[in-house]
């Protein structure tokens, strides 16, 4: 099994149980043995490489394996508009959406070339498809917008747009965009000549002048966008269409105090819910709470703004800290429409701040049984989830939301900090390049980039990531954290404090600072100051469970063990269900040789999350540690139930059935699958090599035990599972040298015997 072999394993250590739930973090990665797949890997590393040319080769390959391949020829015709061709780009990103009908990046990126190809009936229809699908994807509604520009309808197209900038604030120059299509035509000249003709033929068409405005609007000719803009007002002041666009060009140009006035107006000429929602949401971005709060209460009793008003109250009393306000207003919504997913998302919001995981969790449910592509309810569940350190879930999670939005940056943002989480760096580095090129301008993804490279031990790249950051905002606690890390692994002590305590210095209970300023005492050796500074973090919070864990983790380095399992209860306390801090407490009890206590509190633990598999199998790895098979056996099969991929699981069960002789067609199939999750495990292998040996398939145990040697040359069971298989081949010489190499280390009495009785009746 993982982590035993010989009397030396089953002097069970902390090792058995952090090493587990690490190999389960990895387990269930597919690794499908098709062409198509291989090609389109390579191709994706070429993309990452920006080596476009090279990467559409290796496209194409994946396309002529596999003609239906729709995401290969969605890939392919994205690096050819890198490459500027844009009839072979046409040419597979149309077949792609056509192939993945429900895919909503293939239906945008086919839209978008029809748009600019002036196919604009079309490329609506790729558009309304993907907004099917995704309501609130940006890029959609941008393509919807220029596909009703060049449609003739304004009006529906700046509600498009005005759409995108509300779902992603960070695109804040989409409005630019209605104009593409005529950019890509390349004819601006003759395109501004006819809609300055259209305006003289009719100087009182206020259609006119708002399709003049959009054009120079288009090609960023602002000043002539508000001219235009502000002649179509002078021919009617209370135009709907006019004053909305006006405000637009005016927030997006930074000129916030301009927009209020044609938002005022379109709010008093129409009062409208439509309207007037406007006008409360920019009192509400410029801080006006009280202006937005009379708005809203107003809106509130219109037909049909009941429930957009109360939203946005609930968000003004949350951001006041006024949860039972909050509250209040979301139950009026959802008194309404209990399916509201809405209110149903921010009330699981709210929960998740108070740490009511459990009421949380339903309110996530509730909101994904009302609407199961909502991207926010997805996003919240993963929250919850990471919350309870159940990172594995979480992603998941995270993930669905993405494939309702794939450009979700606060998804990406979350699965790199996962990725982290689980100690795997260059997976984060993917995430957080995701998301830095979704939010060119936003830190956050720059930061876990800085983060990842440090702990991959690049730190130039790191030092370069973390540059244009410190430049921008150079005081910004979150910064001086990811520049104590940096000189952290640099082994600069001093400089890492430093940076530490600048972070504290602006926000005195910013957790990540705390943790670093201890992790330098610790190295620094300073034992009595660790413990101080971790004391006065649990004295400022002393109800977080993170900060427990903290004190938790403090306390089992300088070898107050005691101290740390009071710590690890309170965190127990405050968040029931932490995978962490079980795994934490049964690592304390291990190294205090207090197994059975370990294998109690996981046990208890698996009893409660029947479908978590790393729970299930940490529970059977203790039980199996303490030589009662019969109740490990109990929790692999639950975990191979939850997942039937689950590689720990799946292999230990194998080594139960080899040691025993017993069900060894059931072994194979179960070493063959951990096979396939782990491939390589040097203690995988040496047990699909005894599986074989088992069943008499001498030969073909020889490979993977060799494979078990090559990763680990120490391990005595190897060398004797090795030389009994090649005995058994024939290979007399070999053999008696495997055998030799296990009894001149430590084996198990049992073991010791066999070996030697196996050199006994070889020949001399």
């Amino acid at each position: 099994m993982l982590f035993r072999h010989s009397a030396a394993a089953r002097a069970v250590t902390g090792t058995l149980i952090v090493a587990s739930l690490a190999v389960l973090a990895g387990a269930c990665s597919e690794d499908p043995e098709v062409a198509a797949r291989k090609f389109l890997r390579s191709g994706d590393e070429y993309v990452a490489q920006k080596k476009d040319p090279e990467a559409i080769i290796e496209y194409r390959n994946a396309v002529a394996a596999k003609p239906d391949f729709g995401e290969a020829r969605l890939k392919l015709g994205q690096a050819y508009i890198r490459m500027r061709d844009g009839a072979s780009a046409y040419r597979e990103l149309v077949r792609a959406a056509d192939l993945m009908p429900d895919n909503v990046e293939a239906q945008v990126s086919a839209g978008e070339l029809l748009a600019l190809g002036q196919q604009y009936e079309d490329a609506k229809a790729r558009a309304d498809r993907a907004l099917a699908l995704d309501p609130r994807n940006v890029r959609a509604q941008v393509l919807r917008g220029n596909a009703l520009a060049g449609l003739k309808d304004l009006a529906g197209a700046i509600t498009e747009i005005e759409s995108a900038i509300t779902n992603d604030p960070t695109r804040s120059l989409s409005y630019a965009s209605l104009g593409v299509f005529q950019q890509a035509s390349g004819k601006l000249d003759a395109a501004e000549a006819a809609f300055q003709r259209a305006v003289k033929a009719d100087p009182k068409s206020i259609t006119a002048q708002l399709a003049l405005a959009n054009f120079y609007w288009s090609i960023n000719r602002r000043a002539e966008a508000e001219t235009s803009l502000k002649a179509a007002l002078a021919l009617d002041p209370k135009h709907a269409v006019a004053n909305r666009a006006l405000a637009t060009y005016y927030l997006m140009a930074g000129r916030t105090a301009d927009a209020e006035q044609p938002l005022k107006t379109l709010a008093d000429a129409h009062m409208t819910v439509e309207s007037r929602l406007p006008l409360a949401d920019y009192y509400m971005a410029t801080r006006r709470v009280a202006d937005a709060r009379t708005l809203l209460q107003d809106v509130a009793k219109q037909k049909d703004g009941l429930a957009a008003a109360h939203l946005r109250l609930a968000r003004l009393a949350a951001a006041e800290n006024n949860a039972a306000e909050a509250y209040r207003s979301l139950e009026v919504i959802l008194k309404q429409n209990p399916a509201d997913v809405d209110a149903l998302t921010m009330k699981g919001d709210l929960k998740l701040a108070e740490r009511k995981f459990d009421e949380a969790l339903g309110v996530a449910g509730a909101a994904l049984a009302a609407d199961s592509k909502s991207a926010p309810a997805h996003f919240l569940h993963g929250r919850i989830l990471a919350s309870e350190y159940r990172l594995d879930e979480a992603a998941e999670a995270y993930k669905e939301a993405l494939k309702v939005n794939p450009r979700l940056v606060a998804a990406h943002v979350e699965l790199a900090r996962v990725a982290l989480a689980n100690g795997r760096p260059s997976e984060a580095e993917d995430y957080a390049r995701t998301a830095r090129q979704l939010a060119p301008g936003y830190a956050e993804p720059q930061l876990l980039l800085a983060r990842a490279q440090t702990l991959r031990n690049e730190t130039t790249a790191a030092a370069a990531s973390l540059q244009p950051v410190q430049k921008a905002l150079p005081d910004a606690p979150a910064v001086q954290v990811e520049a104590g890390r940096l000189a952290f692994a640099k082994n600069d002590t001093k400089q890492a404090r430093a940076a530490f305590e600048r972070a504290l210095a602006k926000e005195p209970a910013l957790f990540d600072a705390i943790a670093g300023r201890i992790a330098v005492d610790l190295k620094e050796k300073k034992s009595d100051q660790a413990r101080a500074h971790v004391e006065a973090a649990v004295a400022q919070v002393p109800r977080n469970d993170a900060v427990q864990v903290l004190a938790a983790r403090t306390y089992m380095a300088i070898g107050d063990s005691p101290a740390a399992e009071r710590a690890l209860r309170q965190a127990l306390t405050l968040n029931p269900k932490s995978l962490q801090v079980y795994g934490l407490l049964a690592q304390l009890y291990i190294s205090q040789k207090r197994i059975g206590e370990a294998a109690a509190e996981f046990v208890k633990l698996a009893e409660e999350r029947p479908r978590d598999v790393s729970v299930q199998t940490a529970a059977a790895v203790l039980l199996h540690a303490q030589n009662k098979e019969a109740e490990a056996r109990v929790y692999y099969e639950k975990a191979l139930q939850a997942d039937p991929r689950a590689a720990v699981a799946a292999n230990n069960m194998a080594w139960m059935y080899a040691e025993r002789g017993e069900n060894l067609d059931m072994a194979l199939n179960l070493a063959q699958a951990a096979k396939q999750q782990l491939p390589d495990s040097p203690e995988v292998n040496d047990t699909l090599g005894l599986v074989y040996y088992k069943k008499g398939l001498y030969t073909l145990a020889v490979a993977p035990l060799q494979e078990a040697i090559a990763k680990d040359p120490t391990n005595p069971a190897y060398h004797l599972h090795l030389g009994l298989a090649l005995a058994q081949t024939g290979d007399k010489n070999r053999s008696r040298q495997s055998l030799q190499l296990a009894l001149a280390s430590k084996l198990s009495p049992a073991d010791s015997a066999q070996a030697q009785q196996a050199l006994d009746s070889m020949p001399r």
